[in-house]
């Protein structure tokens, strides 16, 4: 039977499971960052306590399996980060967070949505799947942007 998950507004109480899965992001994908990375933390911190409302959990059973967040950057929505437990992914759960998403910021009026992946990160292929056309590389990150029509407010 395929698991449940619920996706809900995170909450200042799971800020320390999003510092770990950002940590596990690091290490797995860019681990020549993680200095700089743990350098940042006062910026990261300040990101994640200011964006809380754009922030969205994952839970499987109780237990935290994932999350997403987001950004305002000018009249864009940007995909700050995703994030699937090693354990639950290629369950779906990427995906229903993506489309949580995208969602949320249709819901805030935003008609285009970014995101940016470095280029050998297995999540590029979710994206494209999604319908995010890529526009561009830009140090080392490939550039993708979700453009459609905001729902309207009828």
């Amino acid at each position: 039977m395929k698991p449940l998950y619920s996706i809900r507004r995170a909450r200042a109480t799971d800020l320390p499971a999003i510092y770990l899965g950002e940590l596990d992001y690091i290490r797995q994908i860019e681990p020549e960052n993680e200095a700089r990375w743990r350098d940042g933390m006062h910026f990261h911190l300040k990101q994640w306590t200011n964006g809380i409302d754009r922030m969205f959990i994952a839970e499987c059973d109780g237990t935290q399996a994932g999350y997403c967040f987001w950004e305002i950057h000018d009249e864009a929505a940007v995909l700050a980060s995703i994030h699937v437990t090693s354990d639950r992914r290629g369950s779906g759960l990427g995906r229903q967070l993506l489309a949580r998403f995208i969602a949320d910021a249709h819901a805030h009026g935003f008609r285009k949505l970014t995101l940016g992946v470095k280029a050998d990160n297995p999540a590029r292929h979710l994206y494209e799947k999604s319908d995010f056309i890529y526009t561009h590389d830009e140090h080392g990150y490939c550039h993708y942007v979700y453009t459609t029509a905001a729902p309207s407010s009828t």
